[in-house]
């Protein structure tokens, strides 16, 4: 099977479904589109996952994990109540981490390998995989999130996963775990504001429809007006990994619903390639 980037993705990391069996019932929906989301991505059988989390921030360097293995166990440092220490046990691919770094140099961008043993998984890495691979069976490659980076810097790190992709001949889904709009209030139940919901839909139709061009053209208001978690980034950075490919080349699908989390809009989309 021909190799690149062969789905683009977002998907929820609520900590509040970090533990399925204490998940609250109005995240039921979100928790149901991640499998959804993880089934569709299992049959298109990647050979490795990146994925691009929301809540390991770094400041100058795109920073990729190299390890073999990702062992260890998860403590949302926010809500440890939530995730206070789950076990995960990955395959890595140290081979196309380390290719992603120099693509990503290759674009004049500061790009580095993280090695150590000792890195342990924040709960924006941990919560959608569990769920998008139960299994713990496909190679797994994450990546920070570098807060001096503008969207545009941001999509070309995910064209860089795409090129990549191409050049390794590898089969390679790119997700990133982000919320949508993230105006976080205390309540847990708290939907996000109306106008939020519907810059949320918008945004979500032209992803379905394929329109990666008009959806990058409205990111940056989009992301202002609705406070996109990190900025927006991580989305940048998920229609960076899908550049140059043609609408009538993709299929994009929502996976179950829509819900809320603490006044965030949460959901589960994939942009397959055709």
């Amino acid at each position: 099977m021909k190799g690149g980037v062969v789905m683009s993705a977002i998907a929820s990391h609520s900590p509040r479904i970090g533990i399925e069996a204490s998940a609250p019932d109005f995240l039921r929906g979100v928790i149901a589109g991640a499998y959804s989301l993880g089934r569709a991505i299992q049959e298109l059988e990647p050979d490795v996952i990146v994925l691009q989390s929301a809540h390991w921030v770094t400041t100058f360097t795109w920073y990729v994990t190299c390890q073999p293995r990702h062992r260890g166990y998860c403590v949302s440092d926010e809500l440890p109540d939530l995730i206070p220490g789950v076990a995960y046990d990955r395959p890595g691919d140290p081979e196309f981490g380390a290719a992603l770094v120099e693509e990503i140099k290759l674009k004049g961008l500061l790009a580095g390998r993280n090695e150590t043993a000792h890195y342990k998984w924040d709960y924006g890495t941990f919560v959608p995989l569990q769920y998008l691979d139960p299994e713990q069976r496909i190679p797994v490659v994450t990546m920070g999130t570098c807060i001096l980076a503008d969207l545009d810097e941001c999509h070309e790190v995910g064209d860089a996963v795409r090129q990549a992709a191409a050049k390794s001949g590898k089969r390679v889904v790119f997700v990133a775990s982000s919320a949508l709009s993230h105006r976080l209030v205390r309540d847990p139940a708290s939907w996000p504001t109306k106008a939020n919901q519907a810059l949320d839909r918008r945004f979500v139709s032209l992803l379905r429809e394929g329109s990666t061009g008009e959806a990058r053209q409205s990111l940056n208001g989009y992301a202002v007006e609705a406070q996109v978690e990190m900025g927006g980034r991580n989305v940048a950075s998920m229609l960076g990994a899908l550049a140059g490919v043609a609408s009538d080349h993709l299929a994009g699908e929502e996976y179950g619903e829509y819900g809320p989390s603490s006044g965030a809009g949460h959901t589960n989309l994939g942009i397959r390639v055709l």
